[in-house]
């Protein structure tokens, strides 16, 4: 018996964008890409249509952004894994991806390494994060967490 690859969505308006992630997929042995979208509205109707096991997305699209692509998602597929990918800053978009439910977030001018190493991860149904994003992520747990202690005290 054969074991099947994970599957996977490509949703980018860029087509080189597209096509290096095409690529870099395509030399490994692991996820197979199943389709592509080059804008929002494309991408949620191939995310009905052919159920892939994991969505790689874009911020900045036509029609529908990345980050409203997310959300629905995340309603209508709760479980699908989504890698979010961007020229944006990391550290700006990535802690707002993750509180929207993304699995991880990485700059598009990533190490082929580390991008398919965060795929992978992805994939497997882990989260992936960089040092950057963990560091915001606790930044804002601890924040969370003094003004909890502030509003307790203050009781």
């Amino acid at each position: 018996m054969t074991q099947q690859h994970p599957t996977a969505l490509i949703a980018d308006d860029e087509p080189l964008a597209r096509e290096r992630l095409r690529s870099l997929l395509a030399a490994q042995d692991g996820v197979d890409v199943v389709a592509e979208a080059g804008n929002g509205e494309q991408a949620l109707h191939a995310c009905a249509e052919l159920q892939p096991d994991l969505v790689l997305l874009d911020i900045a699209m036509p029609e529908r952004d990345g980050l409203d692509v997310l959300q629905v998602i995340r309603r209508e597929c709760p479980g699908l894994p989504v890698l979010m990918l961007s020229t944006y800053p990391e550290k700006q978009y990535a802690v707002r991806c993750i509180k929207l439910g993304a699995a991880g977030y990485l700059n598009k001018s990533a190490d082929p390494d580390d991008m398919l190493a965060a795929i992978r991860k992805v994939a497997g149904g882990g989260v992936f994060v960089t040092p950057t994003t963990a560091e915001a992520l606790a930044g804002l747990l601890l924040s969370r967490s003094r003004a909890t202690r502030t509003l307790e005290v203050a009781s």
